[in-house]
């Protein structure tokens, strides 16, 4: 599968690192469903392969830490001024326990974003959810890119507390033909 390279700085509730992290992408089956596994040293994420919404977090060994009904994921075709709302229902499938979460959906704009790997047409994506956590994306759809930079920020009134992140994408391997 493919391999992106990303440098990952964040702190707070999102984890302390300051470094690289590698994810390897690789399609196969979870819950019995098709799906794109996107996996890092210490965890990583199903995602729906047909909309590339994300269906659950998973922890090193593959298994759900977080799961999303239904997905959460990007409403294709996109185009700047697009707006919309998704609502979610999260489950901890370790104590059972689920939470509604609705996020709000901004395409702010198509523009230029460069980070390590080059620079990229890209739209700018802004999140912001009912938990007080706002993300900024930077999508490339176009260059084969879904993330180029990502930025996260939460609040201290956070469930899991005060946090930041920022991602800048270093490199993109393809698959080996």
């Amino acid at each position: 599968g493919t391999v992106t390279t990303f440098h990952r700085k964040s702190s707070g509730s999102l984890g302390t690192f300051d470094g690289p992290v590698v994810w390897t992408f690789t399609h196969a089956t979870w819950e019995g469903r098709p799906a794109v596994i996107q996996m890092a040293r210490l965890g990583g994420s199903a995602f729906d392969p047909k909309t590339h919404a994300n269906m659950a977090t998973l922890d090193a060994e593959g298994k759900a830490t977080m799961v999303f009904d239904p997905p959460v994921g990007f409403q294709w075709p996109m185009q700047v001024g697009k707006t919309w709302t998704s609502k979610h229902t999260v489950t901890t499938p370790a104590t059972g326990r689920s939470v509604p979460l609705e996020v709000n959906w901004k395409v702010e704009a198509w523009e230029d974003v460069t980070v390590p790997a080059g620079t990229y047409k890209a739209y700018k994506v802004v999140t912001t959810n009912n938990l007080g956590e706002v993300e900024t994306r930077w999508v490339a759809p176009a260059a084969g890119v879904l993330l180029a930079k990502r930025l996260v920020t939460r609040p201290a009134t956070h469930p899991q507390g005060a946090g930041e992140l920022e991602g800048v994408l270093l490199s993109q391997v393809p698959p080996a033909k």
